[in-house]
């Protein structure tokens, strides 16, 4: 999890497990149970920060495989990537999809959609690198995607 939220240094079988139940810099905390019953693939309604920084992410797990999906944004742009919670030897025997679209796109057919395939990042990646890994999008696309919420009074 990103270093602001959490930062704890756990032994890697630990990872997931405190992911799962006490990081704060997981959502999966406050959404028990939703991106945990292995099914995929997996739309998630990420919420986005306005603010240049990192976010929280979620834990994910297929088939006894666990892995983060985190984001951050990065001015001009926004980072999504997938860590696999093991040693980065393992990474390349995975392929990860992430596919950033507006959340009224159903059918993720509109002309605003973003994908990346390839290998997860190691849980161990350098902040640096994992920055400038996975799917990048442009603060001008993530505009035309994004859904504003906004507040009822």
């Amino acid at each position: 999890a990103p270093q602001e939220y959490c930062g704890k240094n756990l032994a890697l079988s630990k990872v997931y497990d405190h992911i799962m139940s006490e990081c704060r810099g997981s959502w999966n905390e406050n959404n028990k149970g939703v991106v945990t019953d292995e099914k995929f693939p997996r739309k998630l309604t990420y919420p986005l920060s306005t603010e240049n920084r990192s976010n929280r992410g979620f834990g994910l797990s297929l088939k006894g495989v666990h892995f983060y999906l985190s984001y951050e944004k990065v001015p001009p742009y926004h980072v999504f990537n997938v860590q696999l919670i093991g040693n980065a030897a393992e990474c390349q025997d995975y392929e990860v999809n992430i596919v950033v679209h507006n959340p009224d796109d159903d059918e993720v057919k509109g002309k605003n959609v973003q994908r990346f395939s390839g290998e997860p990042l190691s849980i161990d990646l350098e902040q640096e690198m994992k920055k400038q890994s996975g799917l990048i999008v442009s603060s001008v696309q993530m505009e035309k995607i994004s859904v504003k919420k906004t507040e009822e009074l």
